[in-house]
């Protein structure tokens, strides 16, 4: 449980594969400061929906990376 309150007022963008639905507590907590999240979910769709990397692959690292952190993603 986070110690922030979330803010449930917010609305998260439902796309397949953006990560964004996936780290939706974490979008909900900066939701408190809304421009710090809706900021935060352009960076992370920009970053996992363009570029020469695989979409794919950059989920794959993502996971990867979660489990060597210990963390739920």
């Amino acid at each position: 449980m986070s110690r922030i309150h979330p803010f449930e007022g917010m609305e998260l963008p439902g796309h397949e594969g953006s990560g964004v639905i996936e780290m939706g507590m974490l979008f909900r907590v900066m939701g408190q400061r809304a421009e710090l999240a809706q900021d935060s979910m352009r960076v992370l769709e920009t970053a996992m929906r363009s570029g020469t990397v695989d979409a794919r692959l950059k989920e794959l690292l993502a996971v990867r990376v979660s489990q060597v952190n210990h963390c739920f993603y």
